[in-house]
C-alpha cells in the first residue's frame, strides 16, 4: 500500500503531466524520493530544468514541487504540494513568476482550502490571484484516475 505523502502526490501530478505531453521536472531535492516503488527523478521527464529566464528567478522556480513546461519549453503550470508547511512560502515563488503566462496550484489536504484563500487574498498576492487556484488531495487522485482513463480511451481512436 502506498503512503499518501508529499511525494506521492508529487508522483501523481508528475504522471498526469506526462499523459497530457508536458516535459515534466521534479526539484534535485525530490528525485530519490520514493513513488509507488519508484524514484520521482524516473517518472519525471526531464532531469534538467529549462532556462527560461534570469539565474534568481530560475533558482526558486527550480525548487517547486513539480513543474509542467509546454513544446516551447516554457513553464506552463507549477504546484507546491503542501503537506505540512506554510502555504506563504509557495505563493512568495509564486509572486516570483508573476510575469510569466502560467498556472499556480496549491496542492493540499481539503481542509486547508479556507487557510489558501485566506493567505491568497493578501494584498500582495494581488498580481497572482486570478492564475491561483487550490486543488485538494482527492481532486489530484480524481483527475489522475481520469486521465489515465482518457487517455487510454484516446490511444484507441489513434491519438
Amino acid at each position: 500500500m502506498a503512503a499518501f505523502d508529499h511525494s506521492y502526490y508529487q508522483g501523481l501530478l508528475v504522471e498526469i503531466g506526462n499523459l497530457k505531453q508536458f516535459a515534466t521536472f521534479i526539484p534535485n531535492q525530490d528525485k530519490n524520493k520514493l513513488f509507488l516503488n519508484r524514484k520521482l527523478g524516473e517518472v519525471s521527464s526531464l532531469t534538467v530544468f529549462y532556462s527560461f529566464t534570469y539565474d534568481h528567478i530560475l533558482n526558486k522556480a527550480r525548487t517547486i514541487d513539480v513543474t509542467w513546461f509546454n513544446e516551447r519549453k516554457m513553464p506552463e503550470m507549477f504546484f507546491e504540494v503542501e503537506h505540512s508547511t506554510d502555504m506563504n512560502n509557495s505563493l512568495l515563488k509564486y509572486s516570483e513568476l508573476r510575469d510569466f503566462y502560467s498556472k499556480f496550484f496549491i496542492v493540499a489536504s481539503g481542509i486547508r482550502e479556507r487557510e489558501f484563500q485566506s493567505k491568497l487574498s493578501v494584498n500582495a498576492f494581488s498580481p497572482i490571484k486570478s492564475r491561483t487556484a487550490f486543488m485538494s488531495y482527492e481532486k489530484v487522485s480524481e483527475w489522475h484516475s481520469e486521465t489515465f482513463k482518457i487517455t487510454g480511451i484516446e490511444k484507441g481512436f489513434g491519438f
